[in-house]
């Protein structure tokens, strides 16, 4: 019995795997918000609602090596050019907070799109970081997709 559980298990698993996007292959949370692939968009997760720029962003498990580089863009998706990214590495762990950046500055408040590596694989997020006065304010990503849509020549 416990053979046969395990065969199923193993034959499922990769069936499972394979129904993640491939830009967002493990969940990612920041300040408790778990990020989401929304409907007509698979190129990031996003998370709904702003965050902290001192927010715990967490994992499903601990891993031996965390990657995380945070690009300040513009409302429209577009990198900030002027600023640079903020890195944060880490290991053995499953959460860090996000002013655990290398050197050692917090988040200003704005977007960011992320690349969180982790287990050999890249989940791309895009988060908030809001300002003091601006803790309850709706998040939008629309302009975001179109930009990273127009640049990939899609719809």
């Amino acid at each position: 019995m416990i053979k046969t559980l395990a065969l199923i298990f193993s034959l499922l698993s990769p069936l499972a795997a394979a129904d993640r996007p491939d830009l967002y292959p493990f969940d990612v949370t920041i300040g408790g918000t778990k990020a989401e692939m929304k409907e007509g968009n698979q190129i990031f997760a996003e998370v709904s609602k702003p965050v902290a720029p001192d927010a715990v962003l967490s994992l499903e498990k601990e891993v031996p090596m965390l990657i995380i580089n945070a690009f300040p863009c513009k409302e429209d998706g577009s990198v900030e050019e002027a600023q640079p990214a903020a890195i944060i590495f880490a290991q053995n762990v499953k959460e860090v907070k996000l002013d655990a950046t290398m050197d050692k500055k917090k988040l200003a408040p704005g977007m960011y799109l992320a690349n969180v590596v982790a287990d050999s694989k890249t989940s791309r997020i895009v988060f908030v970081v809001a300002s003091p006065d601006k803790k309850d304010e709706k998040v939008s990503f629309s302009k975001v997709l179109d930009f990273f849509k127009k640049k990939a020549g899609g719809n």
